[in-house]
């Protein structure tokens, strides 16, 4: 009894243990499929104004520089500590100047409460970073920008592991990481319907970090590199 006992146990475990294998190969399957063609997606550099200020002269500089490293959108913060950066002639000059030279130009505002107020009036794309505002209320923010747009694609950049509680065109999760850590969090959100993001400044070489935003171009909606101050100051292409 004892014997068989222990032969039932072991084939017991063995069931568990294929049908463990076989869930987590699934689940692989699914999250990591491919998810269009690589060349239709969005190839952002985000520019925090935070990390390195500029005169609006050399915005065509940024613009050269943006193309150069085979990025096709430059997402910019525009609004911060409650205020607006640049006024509302200098971001139509940004818009249409990079327009003009085929780079996507996409304002971000980096929202800390729910009163602060801007014009999104113009723009096809516009991005939110709400960061600071409670997720429960966060929809509440996202459906005032709906109501006074309509038309255009909003994104919002979320903190990684943070439930976004509404339904945003596109959801840009802050995944960032060195290896061996970044491809460990990738097993956990769902990655059709998000973008990852990538932040140079925590990788160590050119390798690691082509892997990582090519991974986030094959296996999500597209990828964002966190940022254009750190990627110069790292030297990587």
């Amino acid at each position: 009894m004892h014997r068989a006992g222990r032969g039932q146990t072991k084939k017991i475990a063995i069931v568990i243990c294929v049908a463990a294998i076989f869930a987590t190969s699934l689940v692989a399957l699914i999250v990591f499929s491919p998810v269009s063609s690589s060349s239709e997606k969005p190839v952002i550099l985000y520019y925090n104004y935070q990390n390195l200020p500029f005169n609006v002269s050399q915005f065509p500089v940024i613009v050269t520089t943006t193309l150069e490293h085979n990025f096709n959108t430059l997402m910019m913060l525009v609004f911060y500590n409650h205020h607006m950066i640049f006024n509302e002639s200098t971001l139509s000059y940004f818009y249409l100047y990079a327009h003009s030279r085929n780079l996507s130009f996409v304002p971000s505002y980096y929202v800390e409460s729910l009163a602060d107020t801007f014009n999104v009036a113009g723009f096809p794309w516009v991005n939110l970073d709400m960061e600071r505002i409670a997720s429960n209320m966060q929809p509440y923010f996202y459906a005032k920008i709906v109501d006074e747009g309509g038309f255009r694609t909003i994104s919002v950049t979320s903190p990684y592991g943070q439930r976004v509680e509404y339904d945003p065109s596109i959801d840009i999760v802050e995944s960032y990481s060195g290896t061996p850590w970044f491809w460990v969090l990738q097993l956990g959100y769902w990655h059709p319907g998000h973008f990852c993001s990538v932040a140079p400044y925590l990788l160590h070489s050119q390798e690691e970090y082509d892997s990582e935003k090519q991974y986030c171009l094959k296996y999500t909606g597209g990828v964002m590199i966190f940022d254009y101050y750190n990627l110069m100051r790292t030297h990587l292409k």
